[in-house]
Parts: structure tokens; sequence; C-alpha cells
């Protein structure tokens, strides 16, 4: 159903009146109603409002505005509200064409009858074909791309709400000055750009426009160059770029930065088989993508057309993955589900969280010595504003101890804040808690355990991410559409992802 509100002033109290012949005409004519616009182009989900003055010297009895695709029948009774005779009326009427709504043109009928049963309508035609909202990037290059090939393939998408009806790029030290026409919601824009063999930056711009002339612009410079020992790495375990830059947040996975041009990958494998690589950007396999050299499958090659993914054969287990990428060096081990720990202070489902006691907590053996406790249940979820409404709780995957996940939860398109925390009868915040890292708070790449409580093997760890992390971090993620989201927690490793239900 629609959303619509009359904006109204009620200047006087309901007195009540007789019938329509107690009133006698002053000049007998039809109303007059002068629309402020006889149009709109305007956007779905968007509050339009009709505006008018309504004139008529035998007075105003009631408006009525009515259109059935809108579900539309608002009868404004002017006499019973002002409870007298009202010879001039400011129509103001918001209405909100949902976007589920299937036709795009809307004619609002309005009539208006006056004191002395004269009569007059015309019509407001509401068009939802206009556009109010920016195109954006679906695939964002970085600002700045660093190239250590001779030339690389540059690309990036765009959509908009209506129609990406024009894509400009512009690298002028390059001659690259594209102006491409565009006729869809989408596009991608994909070119093999030479750099040739001089170090050096290339600056330009790309934009995107919509019909009308709405646009996302971006500044970016091509900077060629030696190899980095880049602030960050990520390990990639998809194979397209349609998989990369699906998710909400957690794909690919942020790894550590363990050394000079050194990074350090723990990574749980649930399958054998399964196929990795390395990036130091996130939304693309291009310019650099780490992974073993064809020729030589001991050595790591930083060149997406030649970089051949890790091959992971050990179900079940932790890898450890190190890699030098300015030797090229790389070695693998394993570790078992067993040997790695978590923060999590008490199993999941159990009433195993002390709400009320007296006694003395063991950090030995991980109980409360005491006698006259109330346990309640101890259960971990999506907290979005108190522990003592979190309901949606994650579950233990069966394969791994430390994950745990909620399946097919449905998020509505728009802004989602969220942490995870347990639940709590009395609201105590941050018994049990994750919060992501200020920088990355739009796109979580890693969380940090902030509980008051901790797995007493893991208290170390937590006091020191409690010193790390600003106590009032939310995830702050933009869900690109409705739908059913995997979300999958790796407890020990402080990474989640929410990518799409398959």
């Amino acid at each position: 159903m629609f959303a619509a509100s009359a904006l109204l002033a009620v200047c006087a109290a309901n007195t009540g009146c007789g019938d329509d012949d107690e009133f006698s005409a002053v000049d007998n004519q039809k109303p007059t109603i002068a629309l402020e616009a006889d149009e709109i182009h305007w956007e779905f989900a968007r509050k339009f409002v009709v505006k008018a003055k309504v004139d008529d010297a035998d007075g105003i009895k009631a408006i009525n505005l009515q259109n059935k695709d809108l579900y539309l029948n608002k009868t404004i009774d002017i006499l019973r509200i002002y409870g007298d005779t009202v010879k001039t009326y400011n129509l103001e009427y918001g209405i909100t064409a949902p976007d589920s709504l299937k036709t795009e043109a809307f004619p609002i009928l309005i009539t208006v009858e006056d004191l002395v049963g004269n009569v007059s309508a015309v019509t407001f035609n509401a068009n939802m074909d206009g556009d109010f909202t920016d195109p954006k990037f679906t695939q964002e290059p970085g600002e700045v791309i660093n190239v250590i090939m001779s030339a690389f393939n540059f690309k990036f998408a765009v959509s908009d709400n209506r129609v990406i009806q024009r894509v400009t790029v512009s690298f002028p030290d390059l001659n690259i000055n594209e102006d491409i026409t565009n006729d869809s919601k989408t596009y991608e824009y994909k070119k093999t750009i030479s750099l040739g063999d001089e170090n050096r930056d290339y600056k330009g711009v790309i934009a995107a426009y919509d019909a009308y002339n709405n646009k996302v612009e971006k500044e970016i410079t091509i900077s060629k160059g030696e190899l980095k020992d880049y602030d960050r790495m990520y390990l990639c375990d998809v194979e397209t770029e349609a998989d990369l830059i699906s998710d909400v947040c957690g794909v690919p996975m942020l790894i550590d930065h363990s050394g000079e041009f050194e990074y350090t990958a723990l990574y749980y494998n649930a399958a054998a088989g399964t196929k990795v690589r390395f990036m130091p950007q996130k939304n693309s396999f291009e310019p650099i993508c780490f992974g073993t050299d064809p020729s030589n499958a001991a050595m790591f090659t930083p060149d997406p057309a030649q970089a051949q993914p890790i091959v992971l054969d050990q179900a079940g287990v932790y890898y450890k993955i190190v890699f030098n990428t300015k030797q090229g060096t790389y070695t693998t081990s394993t570790y078992t589900v067993d040997d790695a720990a978590d923060p999590i202070p008490h199993k999941l489902g159990t009433a195993s969280l002390n709400t009320w006691c007296s006694g003395i907590w063991n950090k030995e053996t991980g109980e409360w010595e005491t006698s006259d406790a109330w346990w309640q249940d101890f259960n971990v979820g999506i907290m979005t504003d108190n522990p003592r409404n979190v309901t949606d709780f994650f579950e233990y995957n069966p394969q791994n101890k430390h994950i745990i996940q909620i399946l097919n939860y449905h998020l509505e398109k728009g802004n989602f804040e969220f942490h995870p925390h347990n639940w709590h009868h009395d609201g105590w915040w941050d018994y049990c808690t994750w919060k992501p890292e200020a920088a990355t708070e739009t796109e979580p790449d890693i969380w940090r355990y902030v509980g008051q409580y901790a797995n007493p093997a893991y208290e170390a760890q937590a006091n020191k991410y409690n010193n790390e992390v600003e106590v009032g971090n939310h995830a702050k993620l933009s869900i690109p559409k409705s739908g059913n989201y995997d979300i999958i927690f790796d407890t020990h490793l402080g990474r989640m992802k929410i990518v799409p239900s398959k």
C-alpha cells in the first residue's frame, strides 16, 4: 500500500453544520482550482506533494483526491473540519508511490464541491519517470592504481536506478578521452591500457551520468612503478569478479601484513580443492594478483594473466600461508580446529551465563563458584540497539566450532548497523561482543573481540583488543538489494563475510 498524509491546518473546533440548503448562494459559480503545476516527474518511493489553491465565493464543502492504482480515495471535509464558511483553501497533500507498482503514470482526479452543490474537477498527473538518484559504482577502482606491468586491464562498472546514459573516461597523458553513450541501467567499462616502461603517474577522471544529468565521478591516478610493500593484502577464494563484488562484506578476506613485503594468511578450508589467490586491491583481479608462476610452481608471480591459484587439498583444517611478494617465495602449513582458539566464554545455547552471582569466578575451570546464581541461556546474535533485543542468534557450523553463522537471513535494501553481541536479560553491554576496526566500519575487514569476559585461554588477546578498538564502533553496512544473506563469522580469525544466500 502507499503512504500518504494530508498537510492540513485545523484552525477551528468542530462545531457542526446543517444541510447544504442552509447555505445561500453568493454567485452560484463552480469552484476554481488553480494547480501549482499540472504534472510532476518524480521517483518511486519518494514523497511528492499535490498543491493547489481552491476558491469559491459560496464556500468550500469538501475536496476529494482519487487514483485507483495508488489506492487513493481521500476526502478532506472542509465544512466538518472548520465548522464555518471557508472561501479559500490552500491544498497540500503528500503521497508516496511505492516501487512495487507496475505503471509509472498516475492521473489524480481532484474534485471540489461547494456549499450549494456546485462541483469542479481537474487532473494532476504524477509521472514516476523522474530521477533524483545519482548513479553509483558497482565495481569501483581505487583512487591510486599501482601497476607494475607495462600494460593492464582497466575496468569499472556503474549502475543507476533508471538508466546510465553516458560514461566518460579521460586520461589526457595516455591519449584517452572517451564519451560513451549507453541505454541501460548498468554499464561495464573494460580497456587494456599500455603504459610502457617509464615509471610515472597518469591522472584521470571517470564519470557516469543518468538521463537527468545526475552523476558519479572519481579522480584516478594510475601509478606505474615498482612493486610496493602494500599495507593491505587480501585472500580471494572465489574465481569470478561477479562473486568478488557481490558480497556485503568479507570477500576478499584481509590477511596480516607480517613483515616487509611479507604477508601471512590464516584460512579455514572447508572442502578439499579450494583455490586461493592474493590481491592488494579488493574489487578486481587487476592490476595485481599473486599466485603461483606457471613456469615454476614454487614461486609467486604478481601478473594476473599468469598467476595460478594455490590449491588447498586438505579439508576441515586451518591453513597458514606465508609469502614474500618481493622474493616471490611462499610456504603452506596446517593446524587443526582443536588447536585453534576463540574468545567465546561459554557454549552457545547452554544455560551458562550467570546473571546474578555472589560467588567467585574460577579462571582455571571457567566456572562460577557459587550456589545462589541465576543462569540464563547464553546466545550470541545480531545486535542493532540493545542486548535485551538480540533475537536473531548464531548457530555453530557443524564442521567447525569456531564458525558461527546465520543462514538465509533477510536484509532489506539500505543501511544496516549492527555488531555481534550476546543476549542479556539485564542488558549488560560488552559481556561478549565484537567490534570492527574504525577504518573499516562500512565494510568490516577485521572484527576485534572487546567483550569483558572471554575464554580464559584468550583473555590476554581480548584485553589487547579492548585497548585497540573504539568501544562504540558498529558495522555500518550498505545492503545493495533486499533478499536473503548468509552471515558467516569465524571467531578464531575475527573475520566475517555476508554474502547472498545460494
